[in-house]
């Protein structure tokens, strides 16, 4: 479970000197929460610099290659670049010789290139661990050449990675374990609360077919949210998942991983236009087939929650989606699903068809029954404030109400 430093401080305010990295990783590792990775990129990023070109060539003996001489302030380099943004006048990072590439642990030497010797590197913002651009070298607005990178590149968000435990899987959002944290005595947990919004019209009809002999969907929840505009998300969405190591897809398919790794609560959005009627959760039909997201094709038996409308089959329930219903940028109308699947029943299918998902991770280690209605909210209130539209009233079928236990606790 990967998560950045200001993402924590969303759900928790620390009390004054609790807020550093260490810290905060004792802490965590105390709580059973083992610490595995901090990647603080401030620290991995000591002796880059910012360097300007200023003076720009191809390379004599190779089409895709050039040579920049490069200012890197007290004195000027000459370096081998494959990138195709290189241009004169670019200020960019340059990673000097004996320095390690974060992404690749390569250590920086000079290296001669068909015949030109190279002292250095300029760096891609995905070579730096910062972004997942990897299309050209990064560009600098602000700065001058010498500066140090660390100073002059916005964002570096220390990252956090731990191990999940299978007992913990309150722990697979942000939130949980911010929650934690607050119980340790290092902040107070920031309790989220949901703007309301107009609910519009009735809902698709939704249902589940568990039976007490087979209970593998006790809640399946959704609503229209119609006449959206997705489009790219804004950039502060784009860079959380991308830190993390998810590619950001569009605004609506964001949100809904946002959510994944915020609270632990997976969500699906489906074109709606593409549903026939009521959509829900049933067992698959011996030898029923899907097309997943992953391009590939399963073939289904009687064990196999899935996602269906009254004509055909959207999505491995839990799992997958289909590959034919999900949401485009050219989607205007979705129904948001959220559900809550049994675990074991999630387990035994994931294993069986061999496809592991962030959903089918949380899932099968136990998500919160109490928190499908609020969570499908809050991804509903992001969509509309992002793309816009008109919400529909939340249709839900259960099959189960879960009710909190209460435990006497002498806190002697």
């Amino acid at each position: 479970m990967k998560f950045t430093l200001s993402w924590l401080r969303d759900h928790i305010d620390f009390i004054d000197c609790k807020d550093d990295v260490i810290t905060i990783s004792e802490t965590l590792t105390s709580l059973g929460l083992e610490v595995e990775e901090i990647f603080d990129p401030s620290e991995r990023l000591k002796g880059f610099k910012v360097g300007c070109i200023v003076e720009y060539f191809k390379h004599p003996n190779a089409d895709k290659l050039s040579v920049c001489k490069v200012d890197i302030g007290n004195e000027t380099m000459e370096v081998v670049c494959g990138a195709s943004n290189a241009k004169e006048g670019l200020l960019t990072i340059y990673a000097p010789i004996g320095s390690i590439i974060p992404k690749s642990k390569m250590i920086i030497q000079k290296t001669k290139i068909r015949d030109i010797v190279s002292y250095g590197m300029l760096c891609s913002g995905d070579e730096l661990n910062i972004n997942n651009e990897n299309e050209g070298i990064i560009e600098i607005k602000k700065a001058k050449a010498g500066d140090k990178a660390s100073n002059v590149l916005g964002d570096l968000d220390p990252i956090i990675e731990i191990a999940i435990t299978p007992n913990r899987p309150d722990c697979l959002g942000v939130f949980g374990i911010a929650r934690d944290l607050a119980a340790k005595g290092l902040g107070e947990l920031k309790v989220t609360k949901i703007n309301t919004f107009k609910s519009h019209s009735e809902s698709i009809p939704v249902y589940t077919k568990s039976t007490k002999n087979n209970n593998f969907c006790n809640i399946f929840a959704g609503r229209l949210i119609e006449g959206i505009e997705n489009k790219e998300s804004p950039d502060w969405l784009k860079n959380r998942l991308e830190k993390i190591g998810l590619r950001s897809i569009n605004a609506v398919v964001d949100i809904t991983n946002f959510l994944t790794y915020d609270r632990g609560r997976p969500l699906h959005a489906y074109n709606s236009d593409l549903i026939s009627k009521n959509i829900g959760a049933r067992l698959a039909k011996a030898g029923e087939k899907i097309k997943a997201l992953d391009g590939k094709e399963y073939i289904l038996n009687e064990e196999t929650c899935v996602i269906a409308d009254d004509e055909k089959t959207l999505g491995i329930g839990g799992i997958i989606g289909g590959e034919e219903f999900g949401s485009e940028l050219e989607t205007k109308n979705i129904f948001l699903e959220s559900a809550y699947f049994d675990p074991i029943h999630i387990a035994r299918t994931g294993r069986k068809l061999n496809i592991n998902s962030d959903a089918r991770y949380r899932f099968e280690r136990g998500t919160d029954p109490n928190f499908v209605l609020e969570g499908l909210d809050i991804a509903t209130k992001m969509i509309l404030d992002i793309c816009g539209g008109k919400a529909s009233k939340t249709s839900v079928a259960t099959y189960e109400d879960f009710k909190n236990k209460k435990i006497n606790f002498d806190i002697k």
